[in-house]
Order: structure tokens, then C-alpha cells, then sequence
């Protein structure tokens, strides 16, 4: 992988566990959500969807799988941008190693990040 992708796959893997993400394509839409409305990157984020290494992940995906998710989306899209805006602060999106020793839930609170799925996140 390129330094680039690197980079932005480490930022883009910390936004999975701290907004309560797994790899389902329904949360791979809340986690672009909230990386561009939830995070210090805004629409900055984007150009690391455009990299070679996540455009070979694109095209590993079902037509169906997609389109699925994209009907899904009319309410996932809504409730994330809604959550993100209404965050205490911006997580910061590569600046953040110096956060990685306190506790999630901490984490959550200090920034008023609400997971993904509250209930499936409390249970792990």
C-alpha cells in the first residue's frame, strides 16, 4: 500500500471503532458520513476514497450489495449527519495517537459521539 493509503486506512479504521462501525456497507456509509460531518478531515476525507487501494476495494463489491445500501442509506445518511452535528467537538482525524490510551467511552463523551449501534456496541 501506497504511504497515502496507509495513512488514510489507519484514520479511516480509528472512525470504525470510535463511531461503533463494522465492515457491512451500511456502515462503511456511516463512517464516510461521519468522517467527512464528525471529523477534523470534512470533505478533505474524500480524496482517500479516490486512492488506487480503495478503488480495487470498490470494485470487489456485488451491483446488488450497492444498491441495497444505497436504499438503506435514505436513513442511515440522515441519522449520521444528524448524530455528527450535533458532536461536542470534531474527532481529529490524524492527530489523534495522543487519544489512544484513554477508554472509548470516554472518548465518545468528550467529543458527544453517538455509536452506530448502541446496543450490539454495549453488548462486545
Amino acid at each position: 500500500m501506497s504511504p497515502e493509503a496507509q495513512e488514510f486506512f489507519r484514520c479511516h479504521d480509528v472512525v470504525h471503532v470510535l463511531f461503533g462501525c463494522d465492515v457491512a456497507l451500511d456502515d462503511e456509509a456511516v463512517v464516510k458520513i461521519a468522517s467527512i460531518l464528525g471529523t477534523t478531515a470534512g470533505l478533505g476525507v474524500l480524496k482517500g476514497y479516490r486512492l488506487h487501494e480503495s478503488l480495487q476495494t470498490y470494485r470487489q463489491l456485488r451491483v446488488l450489495d450497492v444498491f441495497l445500501t444505497i436504499a438503506r442509506s435514505v436513513v442511515v445518511v440522515p441519522r449520521t449527519a444528524l448524530r455528527c452535528l450535533a458532536q461536542k467537538a470534531r474527532w481529529p482525524w490524524a492527530e489523534h495517537q495522543h487519544y489512544m490510551h484513554r477508554p472509548l467511552r470516554e472518548l465518545r463523551q468528550s467529543f458527544g459521539v453517538k455509536v452506530a449501534h448502541w446496543q450490539r456496541t454495549n453488548e462486545a
